[in-house]
């Protein structure tokens, strides 16, 4: 267990931490860089940490500079200028400054450079030699005239002499501290662009893992609503997405036209909120008698604390997170104590989050110390990666929590066929769309271009189409199982209805080389209820798609018989094994295969296709011989008499 810590925590500070930096590039000093003596070329990429000048209520520009070079104050960056001195005194958090670097390129040096600016507090502007090459917000001298803004930037720039001035204006009137906390980063610029679009598909897929998990379990919460870990832990992720799309590269900006002090207000709120649920339902996961009263402390803290962000101003709200952080880790390290002690006994539940846990708090303390600017392990955040490791253990615990508990659903069969279906698809369905986002997202960061290649977005459309059938296929299932599925049948149009899911599936086949054929006149009326009827056929044509070899046939047609419609799904796939077909004659399921692409599934398609049409009067016949194909043949009424 202490191996795979170490492991993790070794991978987290290597891959997170390294730069493609030449060795033996010097350092800042007293506001100089000199690279006179470095060999820079098209990989070069380096963080500009060290000592700059900075020029306190000094609005400095290219013009001026050099007239007041002498009246600045080195100071090591990033940091926050509450942390420096002029004659003895600590600077306060409001005010405004200039920060100067000057940076003495190779002689010659006329290669393209990008520079990749961090967030600051809270505007500023950014020039490069005579050029404002980026800003954010607007810089003031004072509270009316500021307007803060967070947004990173990168910009590029062909120098014309061997000499760079960067000159960076910096007000703060807004917030309870100024400056910046994390590295202005320089070098060629596809190194630079590089280095960001990998952040930047990196923080997408975290932000996709936790809208994922948020939707699965509030939607698991829906079909089981005693079930209330499932709720806790979908409002904690909540609160962790919200939190997550508010700070780092502020991906709200892209869907939300929201003010500054909005951002900074749903960025606390989503940090109170998860951990105002993520206390209770650590306590539902392990219960303490001496907790409870915490709990409620807890609750009560984090509710005002979220009412005060809608009535103070952020420079003073942005207080409660100094208090707020240590809470958190102070809560975190008194569940990691408990989960220890389990692990020595070995339970594996407590080693699972004995684990994972050791890993988020690590990142978190980096991220805390990174943010207040005392010094971290890491100069980026690292909390994202820990965040999809932290979430998955936690999602794979509540299902083994809710097997352990739920002792009445497993004195059933097929309560407890359900359940080993659930982790089936946790298992298998879920971390495969998952693991699609980040082998693309992997494809895109280290090769940008590819982002317009057609097959690259089908992929990852098909990803995306996978997941939302699983998500369809395991609530309607769920609440046939609860009865709680209610239908209401009327006359369906055969034809307009497979061709609406042959539709969905024509790309599917493509790429797999099938001939894809409907045959279906129009006419054909059957009385059923159509949502259910659609996924009856979407179900049988993807399984059909799924189990036929590249260059076979999946022919779905339909006619009328007497009173009975008829619907076939014909493919010249692998086939099935009798025992298979017997089994699912005998106990209504099958179990799982794989396609003939590796596609995994979990065997529950099919079972829902038997259940939705004996629900619509249907039935279900099939036909199938190994290495020959399939038949899969329904039958609805024509009318409400029949």
């Amino acid at each position: 267990m202490l191996r795979i810590l170490f492991i993790l925590n070794a991978f987290l500070t290597l891959g997170f931490t390294t730069l493609s930096a030449h060795d033996g590039i010097p350092v800042p000093e007293k506001g100089v860089l000199d690279l006179r003596e470095c060999a820079l070329d098209e990989n070069s990429i380096f963080e500009l940490n060290g000592e700059w000048l900075f020029h306190w209520e000094k609005l400095l520009t290219p013009d001026n500079i050099d007239l007041h070079r002498s009246t600045g104050i080195p100071v090591t960056v990033p940091s926050y200028w509450k942390s420096y001195e002029i004659n003895g005194s600590s600077l306060s958090g409001s005010g405004y400054g200039t920060y100067s670097l000057k940076i003495l390129l190779p002689e010659n040096y006329n290669s393209a450079l990008c520079v990749d600016i961090p967030l600051f507090d809270v505007a500023y502007n950014f020039y490069l030699n005579d050029r404002l090459i980026g800003k954010n917000g607007e810089v003031g001298t004072c509270r009316e005239e500021e307007k803060p803004w967070y947004e990173p930037g990168n910009f590029c720039y062909i120098p014309d002499t061997d000499t760079l001035q960067i000159l960076i204006q910096v007000s703060n009137f807004h917030h309870r501290r100024g400056g910046f906390w994390q590295s202005v980063v320089i070098g060629s610029s596809n190194e630079v662009l590089d280095r960001k679009e990998r952040r930047r598909m990196f923080n997408y897929s975290t932000i996709g893992v936790l809208f994922f998990f948020m939707i699965f379990f509030l939607i698991f919460w829906f079909i089981r609503r005693k079930e209330w870990l499932m709720l806790l832990f979908a409002l904690t992720t909540m609160g962790i997405l919200m939190r997550s799309v508010n700070t780092g590269l502020y991906f709200s900006n892209s869907f939300v036209d929201a003010s500054w002090s909005w951002q900074i207000r749903m960025e606390y709120l989503g940090s109170y909120l998860a951990q105002l649920f993520g206390m209770i339902f650590l306590h539902r996961l392990f219960p303490r008698k001496y907790m409870k009263q915490i709990i409620r402390i807890n609750t009560i803290v984090m509710v005002l604390a979220s009412i005060s962000l809608f009535i103070l101003p952020v420079h003073l709200f942005t207080y409660e997170m100094m208090f707020y952080q240590p809470l958190l880790v102070l809560f975190l390290a008194h569940y990691l104590i408990i989960s220890f002690i389990g692990s020595l006994k070995r339970r594996i539940m407590d080693i699972v989050f004995f684990t994972s846990l050791s890993f988020f708090i690590f990142t978190l303390v980096n991220d805390i110390l990174l943010a207040n600017s005392v010094g971290a392990v890491s100069g980026n955040y690292l909390s994202q990666l820990s965040f999809q490791i932290f979430i998955f253990a936690m999602a794979v615990m509540i299902i083994l929590q809710w097997i352990r508990n739920d002792k009445e659903r497993l004195q059933l069969q097929d309560s407890l066929r359900f359940k080993n279906r659930v982790l089936s698809v946790i298992a298998h369905d879920l971390k495969n769309p998952i693991a699609s986002v980040a082998q693309f997202s992997d494809l895109l960061a280290t090769k940008p271009e590819l982002a317009s290649k057609k097959h690259i977005t089908h992929s990852l459309r098909e990803s995306s189409q996978a997941a939302v059938t699983l998500l369809d296929n395991l609530l309607y299932w769920g609440r046939n199982e609860s009865d709680s599925l209610s239908i209401s049948p009327v006359q369906i149009e055969m034809k307009d209805l497979i061709r609406e899911v042959s539709a969905l599936y024509q790309h599917m086949a493509m790429q797999k080389e099938l001939d894809f054929t409907t045959d279906v006149k129009t006419g054909i009326l059957a009385y059923a209820d159509p949502v259910f009827i659609n996924v009856v056929l979407r179900n049988l044509v993807a399984n059909a798609i799924k189990f036929t070899r590249k260059g076979g046939s999946v022919l779905v047609r339909a006619w009328q018989e007497k009173e009975q419609i008829y619907c076939s799904v014909i493919d010249t796939g692998v086939g099935m094994k009798p025992e298979y077909l017997e089994q699912f004659k005998n106990e209504g399921y099958l179990s799982s295969s794989i396609g003939t692409d590796q596609e995994i599934g979990t065997g529950l398609g099919l079972q829902l296709v038997k259940d939705l049409l004996e629900k619509n009067n249907g039935t279900l016949e099939i036909e199938s011989k190994i290495d020959v194909g399939s038949t899969f043949t329904f039958t609805l009424p024509m009318d409400k008499e029949s």
